[in-house]
């Protein structure tokens, strides 16, 4: 479904040359903008990792965050190196993120009592791909909604 707006104008042509910069779409009927947005995604997690149902949960979130770190051996070309920085979280409140652009992460939703035949635990990543900064300003009412939210575990 499109995010669409009403306008007087049939076509581009009825548009007086000095509005059409102003436009905020594109013509997709008469008297009707497709209007550019951009989207924000909340999901939802399953959250029972190979599990048979006869016990509680013992599953976890970790979020996974990549760091650079420098190498300064000397002894390869490399000038430095990717790591990875697991956090579990302890409660739902630890479990809440934000998406970063210049914070590379992924998440884990985890069993770790039940292990693959090379002994990870059984579970799931989720990875944030194509993420861009919004560019709409900060006081602008559906940036601010968005920004109050958070991606929760639970």
């Amino acid at each position: 479904m499109l995010m669409v707006k009403g306008t007087p104008y049939e076509n581009m042509n009825q548009v007086p040359h000095h509005h059409q910069y102003e436009m905020t779409g594109t013509f997709v009927s008469e008297n009707v903008i497709g209007v550019v947005h951009d989207h924000f995604i909340t999901f939802h997690l399953d959250m029972d990792i190979d599990e048979d149902g006869s016990k509680p949960s013992n599953n976890s979130f970790v979020k996974v965050n990549l760091v650079k770190e420098e190498n300064l051996t000397g002894k390869s070309p490399r000038k430095s190196y990717l790591k990875t920085k697991r956090r579990v979280a302890k409660t739902e409140k630890d479990a809440q993120i934000k998406l970063k652009l210049c914070d590379p992460s992924e998440f884990h939703v985890i069993n770790p009592s039940r292990r693959s035949r090379l002994g990870n635990p059984a579970g799931y990543k989720v990875v944030p791909g194509g993420t861009a900064a919004s560019l709409l300003d900060h006081d602008d009412p559906p940036h601010k909604e968005v920004l109050s939210q958070t991606i929760r575990y639970g």
